[in-house]
């Protein structure tokens, strides 16, 4: 989103409206995103910085109070400092504001760990993600790139016109090499074409965003992609990309899980009904019962031997042939008679129920389908919940319920990462009850050194880790239920549940961990995530 040519308008347009300002405070709100509040006598603005690998950007955005509750507050001993200018690094994503002070905020754009320091005198003093871990260190460098003067013929289209210009948005170039057809050019063709394209970013900046979710600046002549956004200013277009790209995010999650639990009830009630259209075996098997008493009643004056398993009659019903009657221990024949009797009855009534039950199900099965289908036209995510309101007492009848609905009768709390169900104890006693029903196989997690709650990602019959970024959400939510949650970061281990034991006679809560691993992470409140 944030591409170094996108960078060089975006900080003129921030240069523009936050020079002379002073910085406010600066929050997290959520998980890796930092929202900055600068501003003068009359007015305040947010600056928006996203370290989210898949979502990283950083724009200007209006003012909205803060929260409250459960919010970090970042870099205090900024407060109150005037912003004397912005800087972008010479061909690469680092971009600075400058304090009075002498101090600057230094944003990293790029790599899978983006983040933001403070940087005095050549030193980061803080940093918005592992403080600990930055403290001390000399702030990362611009990194010039090597730009070739010469196109290698043997490379593929996209790796020729990187060679001529590594800053060149890699995600839109298949689409722009396929409009031109780079392909078929020479290597000198390449480098022209290239050449051209990187002075139309340069010189002709035409922000939009693409329907595709991406963030563009050559216009449709270049890039023949329909819009879904145009802009006057590129900081408007990367704040709707980021927005439209955090909506798909959440839309997906939350639609994700839906789904998930309307497949499952599918599967379950196909199942379901093609066991209910089977119910004439059990009229078939009434009627074989039925014969058994009455064979068997036919010879009640006799006597059978205790260690007999079957008693050999005449069938009178299929011309006096020779059948063989399962015993079942019951005493004297008129009692094993009667135990069939009985069978025969059972077997009669269930028959009766799935013929009653058999199209009620088939209801249900048509509603899941239908609810499927509407599901699957949804994209916006008001229009999801929306739609969860509309059917929520269908939903609910088939078992879908909030996490605070669960939470009413759980001994432990439940929330959602991803399609992953973390369980969070409340106190000693239900940190014991959720260890204990944990899987083996399950993630467990804690504060590494302080009380708080135990905390499980449940794994189903997965034996892998889930991927790193619902293990640090969880961990977060493990800071945040311990004595740590005051922190800016806090150390949380994790391990599989089968690591974790709890000695005898321990006290509530109390366990081993024999083997463990260690993220620094923010305490994340999973009711505001």
């Amino acid at each position: 989103m944030n591409n170094y040519y996108t960078l060089i308008y975006l900080n003129r347009e921030i240069k523009e409206k936050i020079g002379g300002c002073f910085f406010r405070f600066a929050i997290s709100p959520h998980k890796d995103v930092l929202h900055i509040y600068v501003g003068a006598q009359d007015s305040t603005l947010r600056l928006i910085f996203s370290t989210n690998s898949r979502e990283t950007a950083l724009f200007l955005d209006g003012y909205r109070p803060p929260k409250k509750r459960n919010v970090i507050d970042f870099f205090p001993f900024l407060e109150g400092q005037k912003i004397t200018d912005t800087e972008l690094a010479n061909n690469d994503r680092l971009l600075s504001i400058h304090f009075e002070s002498g101090k600057k905020l230094l944003f990293k754009l790029f790599s899978g760990r983006p983040n933001v320091f403070v940087v005095e005198n050549n030193t980061i003093v803080d940093a918005f993600k592992n403080p600990e871990k930055h403290k001390g260190t000399t702030p990362p460098q611009p990194m010039a790139p090597d730009f070739q003067d010469e196109v290698s013929p043997r490379r593929s289209p996209k790796n020729q016109m990187t060679e001529v210009n590594p800053l060149l948005p890699r995600n839109l170039l298949p689409s722009l090499i396929e409009q031109h057809g780079v392909g078929e050019m020479s290597p000198k063709k390449v480098k022209a074409f290239t050449l051209e394209a990187s002075r139309a970013l340069e010189q002709d900046p035409h922000p939009r965003v693409l329907k595709t979710g991406d963030f563009c600046l050559w216009s449709r002549e270049w890039l023949d992609i329909p819009s879904e956004k145009e802009c006057t200013e590129v900081n408007d277009c990367v704040s709707f990309a980021y927005k439209n790209a955090v909506h798909l995010r959440r839309l997906h999650n939350k639609k994700e899980d839906v789904a998930e639990f309307l497949a499952r009830n599918k599967k379950q009630k196909k199942s379901m009904v093609g066991q209910l259209k089977q119910a004439d075996k059990s009229l078939g098997r009434a009627d074989e019962y039925e014969k058994y008493g009455h064979l068997l009643m036919a010879h009640a004056h006799e006597s059978i031997s205790p260690a007999e398993d079957t008693i050999s009659v005449e069938d009178f019903y299929e011309d006096n042939e020779e059948i063989e009657i399962p015993l079942n221990d019951r005493g004297t024949i008129a009692e094993e008679a009667e135990y069939y009797y009985e069978k025969a009855k059972d077997a009669r009534t269930a028959y009766e129920k799935a013929k009653e039950r058999l199209p009620k199900e088939k209801k249900k099965l048509k509603n899941i389908e239908g609810l499927q289908s509407q599901l699957a036209s949804i994209d916006r995510l008001p229009d999801l919940n929306s739609w969860l309101k509309e059917h929520k007492s269908s939903l609910r009848e088939l078992g879908y319920g909030s996490s605070e609905d669960k939470q009413v009768s759980s001994p432990y709390r439940k929330f959602k990462v991803g399609k992953y169900e973390v369980w969070i104890g409340k106190n000693a006693k239900s940190n014991d009850k959720l260890t204990s029903l944990a899987h083996k196989e399950d993630i467990w997690l804690h504060a590494r050194g302080v009380g708080g709650s135990h905390v499980v990602i449940r794994m189903g019959n997965y034996k892998d880790y889930p991927p790193k970024n619902v293990i640090l959400q969880a961990a977060g939510y493990a800071a945040f239920y311990s004595k740590a949650k005051g922190m800016k970061s806090a150390p949380v281990m994790y391990t599989k549940r089968k690591y974790v034991r709890k000695p005898k006679g321990a006290a509530p809560g109390a366990v081993v961990v024999e083997r463990e691993e260690v993220e620094m992470v923010p305490p994340i409140n999973p009711k505001e995530y």
